[in-house]
């Protein structure tokens, strides 16, 4: 299987998780309004499942995001000489990687943390853990384009 194939099924991932979580988070507000108002009987478990599901596509919305080079960008520079425009562009991929890394140390130590610690979430029976996966997670996906923006 070639690189440009396993590049393709990542993202190809990326939108498929970021589509469904989206999907859920408007279905379920949807049911909890219609619970909430209509039958008088709020679900419990709602307000939990939709900030389990924004955090992941928010996530791994940024990562899809730096795939595709669509995060703000300030062109203030645009029509400086070449040299300088190199200098800002080595800057802001040390600064991005440097940010990605902290992302993918900091949460990989807050999962291993909330592993041991054995927390859930208050009415789902998920671990706190599976939440915080999506730091990491997210960071090496953002890991893995910024480092290929560069080759490009």
């Amino acid at each position: 299987m070639s690189f440009k194939k396993i590049d393709d099924y990542l993202g190809r991932a990326l939108e498929i998780i970021i589509t469904i979580c989206l999907s859920a988070v408007v279905i379920i507000t949807f049911l909890q309004v219609v619970f909430r108002y209509v039958f008088k009987q709020p679900l419990g478990w709602s307000q939990e499942v939709l900030m389990v599901c924004f955090v992941y596509s928010v996530l791994f919305g940024a990562a899809l995001a730096i795939k595709n080079s669509e995060h703000l960008q300030v062109n203030i520079f645009e029509n400086m000489p070449k040299m300088i425009e190199k200098v800002f562009k080595a800057l802001e991929f040390t600064v991005v990687i440097v940010v990605i890394v902290c992302l993918l140390y900091f949460g990989f130590g807050l999962v291993m943390d909330n592993f041991d610690s054995g927390q859930v979430l208050g009415m789902v029976p998920i671990k706190k853990a599976y939440v915080y996966m999506a730091i990491p997670i997210s960071a090496l996906f953002m890991l893995y384009y910024q480092i290929k923006k560069v080759y490009k």
